[in-house]
């Protein structure tokens, strides 16, 4: 049996479905989630001590599914179990065998850093390096009608959310109305877009022409085109008067050292889905070191990895752009987060690991 003093061993792996309703679709330009299709992972060591993780597939955007998430699940608690729990060494392991299926691999590493963190009694963003323990997140405006995007805009600015990030459809018409009339909803809100890809540099170009206009100069244009149009990448960075954010084009380190050598965006948007954390430590360090500016932001997740991203962003601070709001969007949650909450302003508690619990119902 593991003890408190030598290096524990992880005893076993096991996961469940965590499907969880929406009360407002997430509607993004390629993909609508009604239900959460994720996995809760739970991590043993020998000594007793569990970790937790949450695995979000993304078909359109990263290619996974529930059953290949499943699948590199299976795989991974044969690679592991037995296995020293030494957090680089067991990352190294999994990208070598499940490099593909990000978000499980994510998972487990996440699993494993919460029962490690919760084993030396300590919080993951204090023992990431403890920079702060607030964020101040935005509020995704998914695609929906422009009355519906009016009312949802209007009630989270009453709620003291600051920041508005506008999915984009693609359409250059429907999507100027939909943001101008959020603009004139809340023009003291600062408008993030984010097209995930649905654009090409000339056409996401022209609607930031006509936005302004209107008097809409958003602080950020995440993903405007297709992530492996670096190209198009590089001459939007090099003509938009706004930030161009690359979020679908960085998933490793060599994505963003790319993006730094090629000046194809001004920001980097962090994923743990994406890139898991030890990755998102070399992403973050590269942008950082090259002046980039830094989001962090999530796939559509529960508390459990929301909290984990909340974690990484204030361990190691200097993140410019916070999207963690997916747990906005759910009905019966089973998870009680690991911050708490006061309108955009999220604090992070000094609980052992994640600080995720159950919610108690009743």
């Amino acid at each position: 049996m593991g003890n408190r003093c030598g290096v524990p061993q992880i005893l076993d792996i096991t996961w469940e479905p965590l499907q969880v309703p929406l009360h407002t679709p997430f509607a993004i330009s390629s993909e609508t989630t009604t239900v959460t299709d994720n996995f809760w992972v739970k991590l043993l060591l020998d000594d007793g001590t569990e970790g937790w993780g949450e695995a979000a597939p993304s078909p359109t955007l990263m290619g996974e599914t529930s059953r290949t998430i499943e699948a590199a699940l299976k795989d991974a608690k044969s690679l592991l179990s037995g296995q020293p729990a030494r957090w680089r060494l067991c990352v190294q392991m999994l990208h070598q065998n499940l490099g593909a299926q990000k978000s499980a691999c994510a998972a487990v590493e996440v699993a494993l850093l919460d029962a490690l963190t919760k084993r030396q009694s300590i919080a993951l963003w204090e023992w990431l390096g403890g920079a702060s323990d607030e964020l101040e997140t935005d509020v995704t405006v998914p695609i929906m009608p422009i009355d519906e995007a009016k009312n949802f805009a209007a009630e989270f600015a009453a709620r003291g959310f600051r920041k508005l990030k506008l999915k984009l459809s693609g359409d250059l018409e429907s999507d100027e109305a939909r943001v101008v009339a959020v603009h004139e909803t809340v023009p003291d809100a600062i408008l993030q877009l984010d097209a995930n890809q649905a654009y090409t540099a000339t056409k996401a170009l022209m609607l930031l022409k006509r936005l302004e206009k209107f008097g809409v100069i958003p602080a950020l244009f995440e993903q405007p085109v297709h992530k492996s149009d670096w190209d198009g990448m590089k001459w939007l960075t090099n003509h938009s008067p706004v930030p161009i954010c690359a979020d679908e084009t960085v998933v490793s380190s060599n994505d963003a050292l790319r993006v730094t050598e090629e000046k194809a965006a001004h920001a980097i948007n962090i994923k743990l889905m994406k890139s898991g954390i030890s990755e998102s430590l070399k992403i973050a360090a590269i942008a950082q070191a090259a002046n980039l500016q830094l989001m962090i932001g999530a796939m559509v997740e529960t508390e459990l990895g929301l909290t984990a991203a909340a974690h990484l962003a204030a361990g190691i601070g200097g993140f410019d752009f916070v999207d963690l709001d997916t747990h906005l969007f759910l009905e019966n949650s089973p998870f009680e987060p690991g911050f708490e909450q006061q309108g955009a302003k999220l604090t992070l508690q000094r609980k052992a690991g994640l600080g995720v619990d159950l919610r108690v119902r009743g």
